[in-house]
């Protein structure tokens, strides 16, 4: 057999372009389960830590003082002394209720002259209630020594210096409505018409 391999076939050619494959945008990978929960776990640890810390805040506050209640008017007494001072409302016809409130305000306030001052700390919780108190005018009520800048504490009449013989509705501050042998005379003026505080006049004599 006779070999013939004939004239080489020429190489093929194959067309040199690539087909395009249209982009597809990356994905957005989201949160997975396990993130999401934990980011909720660090969520509800921040808002319960907030929660505490007020929940502490208070705890260290203590109980809210009584003289935040109180209003210009009201007749009071006194409890505790320094960071635990506190005034509670209470019946002005009570033998045992010695003051009345005429202005409310901050610890920082000044009080009118003849006025007592009274401060109630209140911690974590402000500046503090500021009150100036008159002594209530109530006949019977027994003092030592009533020219005080601070509230004269309420004592017993039978080692008292002086008394509450007489109360009067209105200030008077030249003719007093006392009778004679009055030892002491305190006038009391309200302003505005709207203050619950009222005009006064009290006597007081020897027990």
């Amino acid at each position: 057999m006779s070999q013939n391999p004939g004239a080489p076939f020429p190489p093929q050619q194959w067309p040199q372009h690539q087909q395009q494959w249209p982009q597809q945008p990356p994905k957005k990978k989201g949160l997975t389960t396990k993130v999401k929960v934990l980011l909720l776990i660090a969520a509800l640890v921040v808002v319960g830590g907030g929660i505490g810390l007020v929940l502490v805040m208070k705890s260290a506050a203590g109980p809210e003082k009584q003289a935040t209640k109180v209003e210009t008017g009201d007749c009071v007494q006194l409890t505790g002394a320094g960071k635990e001072a506190d005034a509670v409302k209470a019946a002005c016809d009570n033998p045992q209720t010695p003051y009345v409130v005429s202005v409310k305000g901050t610890v920082k306030g000044d009080c009118p002259e003849g006025f007592y001052s009274y401060s109630v700390a209140t911690p974590l919780r402000g500046e503090g209630v500021g009150l100036c108190l008159g002594i209530n005018a109530q006949v019977g009520l027994c003092f030592d020594d009533i020219k005080t800048k601070t509230p004269p504490p309420l004592v017993s009449c039978s080692g008292a210096r002086l008394k509450i013989s007489e109360v009067f509705d209105k200030a008077s501050y030249v003719n007093s409505p006392c009778k004679e042998g009055t030892e002491e005379v305190i006038s009391y003026t309200a302003y505005g018409a709207t203050q619950k505080f009222k005009s006064a006049t009290i006597c007081f004599v020897k027990p």
